[in-house]
């Protein structure tokens, strides 16, 4: 447990972390220079406000939590989590073979090497070890963040002419996203776990703080889209993707072993990794819709069929107190 007064912080910087997911980074400044600010800002104000949301509407949807850890839904927030490893493994691999840092069957082993060394680092105390994992990780991401855009701004690199708005099929899109990160934190069992806690220790405004630390990145993603990159800031670009897709991941193994216990979980883990090579074609936006769309439905029924048990607890207490 964190005692000290900064505790919160830490767990507000470990939620940042984990909802970071690689795609945040690499899709951001697609979605800017490509569909436009309006797009961007709706895209990026919906991942703001998906952590805090969640941390105030998770315990006030009756029953929420009971249908969300139910064994149908965990089979689903597994194949979840496999994903998110899949999807930020995509990111690193994509960054490496963009940059040309790495490419083909070296940029692959290195992907995987790395996922699996945080898998056996996370076998033991797996939650405990993402919080203060994702503590240093996040930090010097910000601080990356900070010296490539110092850097670009001071080198007057060429920039991308970002456009204020594209069309209104844009704006669809945009729209469609705000569902699928509303339901991305609902489907996560990490979130589910940290909400645990937080409650517990009563923390759970370390969720809004998130939120804040979340809308500052957003804020970086958004101003590095501006400019082209050139060797030096893609060097940079390469371990703030790294710190981003790693902080996330780790997540997803540990949600794993929630689920399935130490050891499968790891099992699963190491499956996953492996599986990956079979999934790399389908691209980070690809695989992240995909789960994206399948994530939305299922929370929709979740938040059905927890308010439809409160309605019909109530229903039948009200009934009792009739007959008596």
């Amino acid at each position: 447990m964190l005692k000290s007064e900064r505790g919160f912080f830490a767990y507000a910087m470990s939620l940042a972390a984990s909802w970071a997911w690689g795609t945040s980074l690499i899709v951001g400044m697609e979605i800017m220079q490509s569909r436009g600010l309006v797009t961007f800002i709706i895209w990026g104000t919906a991942n703001s406000l998906a952590v805090p949301l969640f941390g105030f509407f998770a315990y006030r949807i009756p029953n929420l939590s009971r249908v969300i850890n139910s064994k149908p839904i965990t089979i689903f927030t597994t194949i979840v989590m496999v994903f998110c490893l899949w999807i930020n493994m995509n990111a690193i691999f994509q960054m490496l073979e963009r940059t040309g840092f790495l490419s083909g069957i070296p940029a692959k082993a290195v992907v995987i090497l790395i996922m699996c060394v945080m898998a056996i680092f996370l076998f033991k105390d797996g939650l405990i070890r993402t919080i203060f994992m994702d503590f240093p990780i996040w930090g010097v991401c910000y601080a990356l963040l900070l010296i490539t855009l110092l850097y670009a701004i001071f080198t007057s690199n060429e920039k991308y002419e970002v456009y204020v708005y594209t069309n209104k099929n844009d704006i669809m899109w945009a729209l469609n996203t705000c569902l699928i990160l509303f339901s991305g934190p609902l489907m996560s069992i990490n979130n589910w776990q940290m909400a645990e806690k937080l409650k517990s220790e009563g923390k759970m405004f370390s969720h809004y703080w998130a939120g804040l630390l979340f809308v500052v990145y957003m804020v970086f993603v958004a101003s590095l889209s501006i400019f082209k990159f050139d060797g030096i800031m893609n060097i940079f670009f390469i371990f703030i993707v790294c710190c981003v897709a790693l902080s996330t991941a780790n997540s997803a193994i540990v949600g794993m072993q929630r689920i399935l216990g130490r050891k499968i979980g790891l099992g699963i883990a190491f499956s996953s990794i492996l599986a990956w090579l079979i999934v790399i074609p389908i691209g980070v936006m690809g695989l992240w819709l995909t789960m994206g769309n399948m994530r939305k439905y299922v929370v929709a029924a979740c938040i059905i069929i927890a308010l439809s048990l409160h309605l019909l607890r109530k229903s039948d207490n009200s009934g009792r107190i009739h007959d008596d």
